[in-house]
């Protein structure tokens, strides 16, 4: 009885040790276009995009899922090490995506989340307040939020595109509506 008892503590610490702990904060991808913020605990992380939050549960190992409520598609992210993990779908070739913990002030970049992301937030409330201008503030809330977790080359293309739209919908397209959000030389650029 006493070798059984041992053999499944080993087990149990070598499984313990196998895991991995990743390091909480901002993520980029290996082209730099894309950040996000991943919060990570013993048995979950919180993946933070800009248009939503998702939490994966620990499946076995260093492996955690997601399943998305509304398509039901399997997600994984597996960590790789501290600042490394890789995302990916069970069983679909070529589905595999590094992302590294972002270079820099960590500090600074958790900053920049909380800043924009209480922003977006703001942007979200006047859609409800100001309905007649409801597509516009979803706009701004949007740029926010991109702000709040892209990389700068990500955001500028992103937000150029959301200036544009915009444009479409506004009489006076000389001055940003949002230019919290949205800075003017983006602004000022976007034809």
């Amino acid at each position: 009885m006493r070798t059984f008892l041992f053999i499944l503590l080993i087990c149990v610490l070598s499984s313990a040790q196998a895991q991995i702990k990743l390091t909480s904060g901002q993520y980029t991808t290996e082209d730099g276009y894309y950040t996000v913020t991943i919060n990570y605990d013993q048995n979950s992380l919180t993946l933070i995009e800009p248009n939503r939050t998702s939490v994966y549960t620990r499946l076995e190992g260093n492996v955690f899922r997601f399943i998305h409520p509304t398509n039901k598609i399997d997600y994984r992210i597996e960590v790789i090490d501290p600042s490394t993990i890789q995302t990916f779908k069970p069983n679909v070739d070529n589905s595999r995506y590094t992302i590294r913990l972002s270079k820099g002030d960590a500090t600074a970049n958790n900053e920049q989340f909380k800043t924009y992301y209480a922003m977006a937030e703001r942007y979200k409330a006047k859609m409800i307040t100001d309905k007649k201008d409801a597509q516009l503030w979803s706009f701004c809330a949007a740029a926010a939020m991109a702000r709040s977790s892209m990389n700068e080359e990500g955001f500028k293309d992103y937000a150029n595109k959301v200036s544009l739209s915009i444009k479409q919908i506004i009489i006076n397209k000389a001055k940003c509506p949002c230019e919290d959000a949205i800075p003017t030389e983006i602004w000022n650029k976007a034809n």
